[in-house]
């Protein structure tokens, strides 16, 4: 004889069940719609991180279809994002392409949370234009793929950074496009560090590529790259809604690590993290909407495969 019993689930086990995120999506343009699903804090417009999920619709779908889904999603707080890839550039296979480029729509990112077992339905529309290129850029004089970014101990290492279209892009409509910061909506330049200097949108850093076991999961380190705003100030004149470019940027090396990584509150922290490690980097140029650039890149052009390292720590 054969006995069966059934029971309901555990709670833990309830509460792990993955579940689906979908939603509409709403446009006025024609392209293939992308999907990205982020850590809350993620994503665009901030610096580039790997998605949770990534979904794809393609314009001929989006025609009869309009919605994207993302299966097996676990219940946990996340970031929507989305863009519509109007002329068709976009490649998931190559990190710096895998991005919104001029004529593009983006969303604006979502937070929301995603349940157990159900998942959750976030509408999204992709009618943010996009008007400029990525700030795609080469290293000036540079004659070989190998760069020592080795300080002396009494200076600062100085980087001129050209504007750079690497075959791809729009020549005009590629550069260091940037304004003033706005982040708490008060109408007024932000100036976060206090120093009397209103801060811009465009951000230069040089990020930390440590080897396995070498740094704490989920936490980056970074070098900030400075350069002198007083030009771009003055054209500024303290108006939120201007802009300027820069097809040339020459920025010095601050000696002073930062990690930024989980905080107590379940947010991102930014704490000092010493003298710069040594070891290999990228160096990211991040635009205001979340565009970027980072060399060394995947591209298979020569200006942007180097190799940039440190190969000792200052004192």
């Amino acid at each position: 004889m054969l006995f069966l019993a059934c029971t309901e689930p555990s709670e833990p086990e309830i509460l792990d069940r993955t579940g689906t995120v979908q939603g509409p999506i709403t446009t006025t343009a024609a392209g293939d719609a992308w999907v990205f699903l982020y850590r809350p804090g993620e994503g665009p417009p901030g610096a580039p991180a790997n998605p949770f999920g990534v979904t794809a619709v393609s314009a001929k779908r989006l025609e009869s279809d309009p919605r994207y889904v993302i299966a097996n999603v676990k219940p946990a707080p996340y970031r929507l994002f989305g863009l519509l890839d109007v002329d068709s550039d976009f490649d998931g296979t190559i990190d710096v392409l895998s991005q919104p480029t001029a004529g593009d729509r983006i969303s604006t990112p979502v937070n929301f949370q995603s349940q157990p077992g159900r998942g959750a339905t976030v509408a999204l529309e992709l009618n943010k234009p996009v008007f400029t290129e990525p700030p795609a850029f080469s290293l000036e004089g540079q004659a070989d793929d190998d760069v020592v970014l080795d300080f002396a101990l009494d200076a600062i290492t100085p980087l001129t950074l050209i504007a750079d279209p690497v075959g791809h892009f729009d020549p005009k409509k590629v550069g260091f496009t940037f304004g003033l910061l706005d982040v708490d909506g008060d109408m007024r330049p932000d100036d976060a560090d206090g120093d009397g200097t209103p801060d811009l949108s465009l951000q230069l850093f040089l990020r930390w590529l440590p080897r396995p076991g070498q740094l704490a999961a989920n936490t980056t380190v970074i070098i900030p790259l400075a350069f002198d705003p007083s030009p771009f100030l003055r054209t500024l004149e303290g108006r939120l809604d201007t802009t300027v470019t820069a097809n040339r940027l020459q920025v010095v090396m601050v000696p002073i690590a930062q990690a930024l990584g989980p905080s107590a509150d379940g947010g991102a922290g930014i704490q000092p993290f010493g003298a710069p490690p040594a070891g290999d980097y990228e160096l990211v140029a991040l635009a205001a909407g979340g565009q970027f650039w980072r060399l060394p890149n995947q591209l298979p052009v020569a200006s942007q495969n180097l190799r940039l390292h440190i190969d000792r720590v200052s004192r």
